[in-house]
């Protein structure tokens, strides 16, 4: 399995890297939508910071967790920006976690 990250924070990047490490799985950061990987037989969990989003990312997001079963997104970002979770729904990948609600999931969340 790997775990990637588009996030630009690096506290939380080096949070998740942590877990990711911790639970023996391979880590990176992706810089864009663009270096996501093509579907293969691994699984992928990917770690977005929904509120660094750009505007084409729910509709690239979408597609690419659609493009294989065994890609996952994990959104996250503050509770109360009501677009950002809006925007999720609309795409249809949310839910959007709370930070905290990331921070106390990680263990889980790395390990698909």
């Amino acid at each position: 399995m790997t775990v990637l990250a588009l996030v630009d924070d690096l506290l939380l990047g080096s949070r998740i890297e942590a877990a990711a490490r911790g639970a023996g799985v391979d880590y990176a950061r992706v810089a864009s939508l663009d270096d996501l990987p093509e579907p293969d037989d691994r699984p992928v969990v990917l770690f977005v910071a929904w509120d660094e989003r750009a505007p084409d990312w729910g509709v690239g997001l979408a597609a690419w967790s659609g493009s294989s079963p065994r890609f996952r997104l994990v959104l996250f970002g503050p509770h109360t920006d009501l677009a950002g979770h809006r925007a999720a729904k609309e795409h249809g990948i949310g839910p959007v976690l709370s930070r905290s609600k990331l921070m106390s999931s990680l263990p889980e969340l790395v390990r698909v």
